[in-house]
């Protein structure tokens, strides 16, 4: 690593801890409402020795009639962070609402961030997780996982989902449905260009660069579909994908071409954009507010997805 590198990384990292520091204070100033009691932290092992990827599992409550042993699907998310914030947790009331309202399993779990570990090392704790979920067919339907996630959380659900869903194949898992909520889709792109007529709390065009060089230094690294899964082949694509956008959100344009570009008549794509709100509405919303009504409007609508496609019972 050169001089330039090692001032660069050392300029981010005072940047990104300030950074942390602020989300941190936020979060416990707004605490998130916490779930059911059908939780708990569980640790999955990563390809590097003695490294562990943390999760929370949610599992559904049992419904009368149902059989016991009988395997659900799950359901795997990623949280937003901008690729820097360490926020597993962020995401407790959707989780508790999926495994509790579509009868499956919600697995929720933590990545590595930039600038200290950039791309790859997320998409490889993304693979790993997957591989770990491959390998607990006695407990999981894993013929039926759905990938989905935030912001950046939403990138790594839809990488899943395209670029490297046929290497689970050899593994029997499989991936029929991905949800990205206001996902990052095409890094690419020049901050400063994405706009939207009615930006709400956007995210600063000086903030996306921290964000894209913390967690791709190289800039050539993000024209790869592992980085901007806007370039993934549409045909890599599962046959159902959910794609939440928001009116006041930067990102939105983006996902939004992505949504139109993969309805080409092969797979189901439900594309749902939520006027009046922004990127991350619906992390710290009270009840009875817009973001709380729209929250639960995207919430409902994946849930009711989830059940077309497995069925409520799962």
């Amino acid at each position: 690593m050169g001089l330039f590198s090692i001032l660069n990384y050392l300029r981010l990292k005072v940047i990104v801890t300030f950074i942390r520091l602020i989300a941190k204070w936020q979060r416990r100033r707004l605490r998130a409402a916490q779930p059911g009691p059908n939780k708990k932290q569980i640790s999955i092992p990563s390809r590097d020795p003695g490294r562990f990827i943390e999760g929370y599992l949610y599992t559904p409550p049992e419904t009368p009639g149902s059989p016991a042993n009988k395997k659900k699907p799950i359901l795997v998310n990623w949280h937003g962070s901008g690729f820097v914030v360490p926020s597993l947790g962020l995401h407790d009331v959707y989780c508790a609402r999926v495994a509790r309202d579509s009868g499956i399993n919600v697995l929720d779990v933590d990545y590595r961030k930039g600038p200290e570990a950039p791309f790859p090392a997320a998409v490889h704790d993304t693979e790993d997780v997957l591989k770990w979920v491959a390998g607990q067919g006695d407990q999981f339907d894993i013929s039926r996982v759905v990938v989905s996630g935030f912001s950046a959380g939403g990138n790594l659900a839809l990488v899943a989902a395209s670029v490297l869903r046929s290497s689970f194949e050899e593994l029997k898992l499989q991936i029929p449905m991905a949800i990205a909520i206001y996902p990052v889709v095409d890094i690419t792109v020049e901050p400063a260009q994405k706009v939207v007529p009615k930006p709400i709390r956007p995210i600063p065009a000086f903030l996306a660069r921290i964000f894209n060089d913390s967690y791709t230094p190289n800039p050539e690294s993000r024209k790869d579909p592992r980085v901007s899964p806007a370039l993934a082949d549409p045909s890599s694509f599962p046959g159902t994908v959910v794609i939440v956008t928001c009116e006041g959100d930067t990102l939105a344009p983006e996902s939004n071409a992505l949504a139109e570009r993969l309805k080409d008549g092969k797979r189901k794509v439900v594309h749902k954009f939520l006027e009046d709100v922004g990127h991350g509405f619906d992390d710290f919303c009270r009840e009875g507010s817009k973001a709380w009504e729209q929250r639960e409007a995207a919430y409902g609508l994946i849930v009711h997805t989830i059940n077309e496609e497995f069925g409520h019972s799962g």
